[in-house]
């Protein structure tokens, strides 16, 4: 009786970020799509199964900021593709991709009470607005007073 063992290198041990990150990956023709990246780490990513890829194909994926990184896919499970990294992002690399994470702030809507944020309500943070009489006022004022003074300097000379 004989046992086949197959050895590789499986490095899941860097700490993973759910993350929503756009990326072009390319298969092995060169062949671009689109993709979601879900799950980010140094040494590989997470997307949704992609068309015409498949487990031990050679990859590029292209992050925006970081630029083009070949991989390889790794696995294949309820829909997802698993992507190693053949050499990992630096730690500058993988802050500038998870540099854009943090949700925007909630838009309030006119009426609507203040949200608490670390204990300090969103109207004590909210920008000062003009209304909008004087945004109408402040634009055409902004568009006409340069042709006013166009028209003097004109005159003068």
């Amino acid at each position: 009786m004989s046992f086949v063992a197959k050895l590789y290198q499986d490095d899941r041990s860097a700490e993973r970020h759910p993350v929503l990150l756009d990326g072009t990956l390319r298969n092995a023709r060169a062949e671009p799509q689109d993709v979601v990246i879900e799950d980010l780490s140094a040494t590989g990513f997470r997307t949704a199964k992609t068309a015409g890829i498949a487990v031990g194909d050679v990859i590029t994926l292209g992050i925006f900021g970081i630029g083009l990184r070949s991989a390889s896919v790794q696995r294949e499970s309820d829909g997802q593709h698993g992507c190693q990294f053949f050499v990992p992002l630096n730690a500058s690399e993988l802050n500038f991709a998870l540099a854009g994470l943090a949700p925007p702030e909630p838009a309030r809507l006119h009426g609507t009470a203040p949200v608490q944020q670390d204990g300090v309500h969103a109207a004590q943070q909210a920008e000062w607005k003009l209304s909008p009489r004087m945004q109408v006022a402040a634009i055409t004022a902004a568009g006409v007073l340069p042709w006013l003074g166009f028209g003097l300097i004109w005159r003068l000379f």
